[in-house]
């Protein structure tokens, strides 16, 4: 379902925009653009340059530049805006925001228009555990969500012990040890370093889509 609607959402905000760039290759859009910018540049009135650099930001917004078009409408002197037109570059402002994935900045001006988009905190795993799950060395990576990553660990420390195992029972311990000890220290705490980068990566991406789905329902509320 919210797959469904921030679909929708991308569907909404580019529908006009995408059926003129099929028509425009980007660069003429940008050329475009670049015009737009020599107005702002010469125009001694706000209110020109107002337009020009909201008109600037639909054009990169149709090229598919939204870091640009935000960059653009920040620009835009909003005191020469009447409260309609300020609310409208403000949507705009989020809705550009969202599209280049930076949902916290679109959350904040979503909070401007007065609007508080329900984010709530994902479920996160926790680093202690993870940590403690690693001295099974498979557990820690099912518990990251890297099950295979799990096997292959698990194996290399198990060559790394027969390693061991084999030449201390062949009579030569310096081999031993600078072999399969030196191997197994590697891949046993190797794999602490790389559950612990696991965990992060896994939160960092649901907390990333959490926001995305709390900005994007927001959003579809303002269509």
């Amino acid at each position: 379902m919210r797959r469904t609607a921030l679909l929708c959402l991308i569907f909404t905000f580019l529908s006009a925009a995408g059926f003129k760039a099929h028509a425009q290759d980007r660069d003429s859009l940008l050329f475009e653009a670049a015009c737009c910018e020599r107005i702002v540049f010469d125009s001694q009135n706000p209110r020109e340059a107002g337009e020009a650099l909201i008109r600037k930001a639909e054009l990169y917004k149709q090229a598919g530049e939204y870091a640009g078009a935000l960059e653009t409408l920040e620009r835009v002197r909003m005191f020469v805006l009447t409260p309609d037109e300020r609310r409208a570059v403000i949507i705009q402002k989020a809705l550009c925001a969202f599209m280049d994935g930076s949902y916290d900045t679109s959350m904040t001006y979503l909070s401007e228009l007065g609007i508080a988009p329900g984010y709530q905190e994902p479920r996160l795993k926790k680093d202690w555990i993870a940590m403690a799950l690693t001295l099974l060395v498979p557990a820690g990576y099912i518990y990251a969500g890297a099950p295979g990553e799990g096997a292959v660990s698990t194996a290399l420390n198990a060559c790394s012990v027969g390693w061991i195992v084999l030449n201390l029972s062949a009579g030569v311990p310096v081999t031993a040890l600078l072999g399969g000890a030196l191997a197994l220290s590697y891949t046993y705490l190797g794999a602490q370093e790389r559950v612990a980068f696991l965990v992060e990566k896994s939160n960092s991406s649901k907390i990333a889509a959490a926001k995305r789905d709390a900005a994007g329902k927001a959003l579809l509320g303002l269509l």
